[in-house]
């Protein structure tokens, strides 16, 4: 009976209701809404995933950036892109203009060229040059070693004249005291024999000898005589000849061939050191060959340089992309400063990806190639709640934290607070309206106990 009455009674609240329809609307929604908050509440606000995985809402979107920077100053001849456009890699984007350039190059190239015809020709001419000093010298030497064996033997011959003039000399003395011996004898016997005859002519006046007397006692005095003659005759040879025909003047003969043979050797001498300074000259000229060498090496690098110069009056686009700013027109100046900010920046599309902040407390929960998900701001599905992510992967774990990364100087006063590290996190189905600067939320999916890789 009671539970025939309680059936009863609800067929009655259905009826009722059913007769008063928005009793039964907010009803409805109030289920819905119970149901709905309750999913909420333990996605958002009892954050039960984010208990088990690591998540950050510090994240943004990412594309690969690429700033046109000339190297080279010159004029802007075309700029043939504008913002907006898609270029693909090494599409022309910017002409500058190349006539300093070519002037330089062409100006290194006549040098190397130069420099280059100096090294093949002291590379054909060296060897020779070598070559012939080599010849020279050794014929310097072997005409310096026969005068050297002339001037011996002219030094032996004086040696030897000198040793027979002093025996001459000698002998000539011995001759010459002798011959004086037999003038002095034969002086005095003229004397004693004109004494004698003196006192037979006085004799003879007075009658006391004979006159065959007197004529052999003149006899005598004229023998006497001729032999005083001969004597004198004999000294006057021995003052005037050697003995064996020579005299002193064979010595200065020799002396002069002496003289002249150590002049030739001198001489000779002299031109073996001149030989030797050509063929030291001539392993100089290795020294400037290498320095040359040297020297063309540097002046193609110089052509090298104005070649890859040349090459970057044309800017190219390093990859796919679209232009994103463009910060120059036809006709004004480029400077080639790598510190001034950029011309011309190009963005590539499909390089998407987050970066991810991760408090330092949970970095040793991620580790690379670990699953995410992204929840981009700007494609919330859902009014209220993150709606369905994005998949992803942690790619990079930075080696840094984001303050190390700043490059700020340290605080004067230190305060200690938690630090966070970039996590770069590629998307696998990043929608095609996705902008670098995009806000976003990442949750990483890790293991229990995953430690953290870097890379």
């Amino acid at each position: 009976m009671r539970a025939g009455s309680r059936q009863f009674a609800a067929v009655g609240a259905i009826r009722r209701a059913l007769g008063r329809p928005y009793l039964l609307m907010a009803a409805v929604v109030l289920i819905i809404g119970a149901i709905w908050f309750s999913r909420l509440a333990l996605q958002e606000f009892l954050l039960l995933d984010r208990l088990v995985n690591v998540y950050t809402n510090d994240a943004q979107v990412r594309m690969d950036s690429y700033a046109i920077t000339p190297v080279v100053t010159a004029k802007v001849l075309e700029v043939l892109v504008t913002e907006g456009d898609r270029v693909s890699k090494d599409q022309v984007l910017v002409r500058l203009d190349q006539e300093d350039v070519l002037t330089e190059l062409r100006q290194a190239q006549a040098i190397a060229e130069g420099i280059a015809q100096q090294v093949e020709e002291l590379r054909l001419e060296l060897p020779l040059a070598i070559e012939q000093a080599r010849h020279k010298i050794d014929r310097a030497a072997a005409a310096l070693e026969i005068s050297q064996q002339a001037a011996q033997r002219a030094q032996v011959l004086l040696d030897v004249q000198r040793d027979r003039v002093a025996k001459m000399v000698a002998e000539q003395q011995a001759g010459l005291e002798a011959a004086r011996a037999r003038l002095r004898e034969q002086e005095a016997a003229l004397r004693e024999t004109e004494m004698a005859l003196g006192r037979t002519r006085s004799l003879f006046d007075e009658g006391i000898v004979s006159e065959e007397r007197l004529d052999a006692a003149l006899m005598t005095f004229e023998r006497v005589q001729a032999r005083l003659s001969v004597a004198q005759e004999q000294v006057r040879q021995a003052q005037q000849h050697y003995p064996s025909g020579d005299s002193p003047e064979m010595i200065r003969v020799h002396e002069k061939d002496t003289h002249g043979a150590a002049a030739q050797v001198e001489e000779h001498r002299a031109a073996l050191g001149l030989a030797r300074t050509e063929l030291r000259l001539a392993e100089l000229g290795q020294q400037r060959l290498k320095v040359l060498k040297a020297r063309h090496e540097e002046a193609k690098a110089r052509v090298q340089a104005l070649d890859l110069k040349l090459s970057r009056t044309v800017l190219r686009s390093p990859s796919d992309g679209v232009v994103g700013y463009n910060g120059i027109e036809p006709g004004e100046m480029v400077k080639g400063d790598p510190s001034d900010p950029p011309i011309m920046v190009i963005h590539d599309p499909q390089s998407l990806y987050v970066t991810a902040n991760v408090w330092e407390s949970d970095i040793s929960r991620v580790r690379i190639g670990r699953p995410a998900e992204v929840w981009v701001d700007a494609y919330r599905l859902h009014v209220l709640g993150r709606g369905k992510p994005y998949r992803g992967r942690v790619r990079r774990i930075n080696p840094t934290t984001a303050a190390e990364m700043s490059g700020l100087p340290p605080e004067r006063f230190f305060t200690r607070r938690e630090q966070k590290v970039p996590v770069k996190i590629a998307i696998e189905d990043a929608d095609p309206g996705f902008r670098a600067g995009m806000l976003a939320e990442v949750l990483i999916l890790v293991d229990d106990g995953a430690i953290a890789e870097e890379q």
